[in-house]
This record gives C-alpha cells, structure tokens and sequence, in this order.
C-alpha cells in the first residue's frame, strides 16, 4: 500500500482503542508496555496492531510507527528572530532517540504526545485522567460501584439532612405561634 492517501484513510478509519494502542507503538513501546500502561492484555494489543497491519496490507510495525508518526506531526513555524526586541530565538526539541537536538530552520516537528508531554498538564486535568485510567482498567468495575454506592449514600444523608432542617424550621415556627 503506497499511496499516501489510502494510507491516511486507512488510518483514519482506524477506533479511538486502535489509534491509542498504534500511538503508543509511535512513541517506540513494546506490547508489554503497552497493555500494562492501558491496562489491558497483550494479546489485545497485539490484536489492535494485527487489524492496523492488515489495513494497511501487511506493513510492518515499524513502518507503521514511522507512518503514524508521520501522519500525525505538528510542524510549528517560529520566526527567527522576535519583532519586538530584536533577539533571536532558539528553541530545542527532544528527538526519538532521548538526545537533544537544534532544529534546523525555523520549523520544528513535535508529535502531540511529546508536545503533551512538554507542555505538562494541571494537577486537577491529571487526576481526572488518572481516574478515567482506573475506571477503564482491570478494576474499573468495582471502583464505578464503589463510586456509586458512595454517591448514593451522600444523596440519602443530602435528602436527611435537608428534612431535618425543614422539621427544625417548621417547629421552631411553630413555638412563635403560641
């Protein structure tokens, strides 16, 4: 499969589970890494990467990493010098093999997981990504019943307490009746 645009349609049509299971094989993770960080099994994530395989007519892993990366690039164009106070700016990105590099020009490729990673996250962002990470791991189901057992409970002791502010409201209304 040579032609760049069945490629790209091949790998639109891919699932969000398929298209995050091929993005981490893009960041050069092996099938352990993978299933342990999605906490799903290994031969899931070797099952998604068959079916990508296969829509792309056999190509191999690597070439497929190297074709995802590929199609999903963001190149930034910076101008080289700053219009305001007239300094240059020089920036640095991380390439695929962990080594610093200058960019060439004024453009520079960043994959939107290294720019993710770059840029970092707010704590609160973290947190709900981690407990949507739980709730779709191995123990996912217990954690959604713990959180709905205890979300009931809040909304019956909620319920109670608001009666009991009622009744108290009411008597003491009543005592100004005489």
């Amino acid at each position: 499969m040579d032609d760049v645009v069945e490629q790209t349609s091949a790998l639109d049509g891919l699932t969000d589970k398929q298209k995050e299971v091929l993005a981490l094989v893009a960041d050069g993770m092996t099938s352990k890494e993978i299933a342990r960080k999605l906490y799903i099994s290994e031969s899931a994530v070797n099952q998604r990467i068959e079916v990508v395989r296969q829509r792309l007519g056999g190509m191999p892993r690597t070439h497929i990493a190297r074709l995802y990366r590929r199609m999903n690039t963001v190149v930034l164009t910076v101008p080289s010098s700053n219009s305001v106070t007239g300094n240059s700016i020089q920036l640095m990105s991380e390439g695929y093999d962990g080594q610093l590099s200058e960019p060439k020009g004024s453009q520079v490729s960043i994959t939107p997981s290294q720019a993710q990673s770059q840029v970092g996250s707010h704590p609160f962002i973290e947190v709900f990504t981690n407990l949507a990470s739980a709730l779709d791991g191995p123990s996912g189901r217990w954690i959604r019943i713990c959180i709905l057992t205890g979300s009931l409970f809040l909304l019956v002791a909620t319920i109670a307490l608001l009666l009991d502010i009622v009744a108290g409201i009411r008597d003491l209304l009543q005592s100004f009746r005489f």
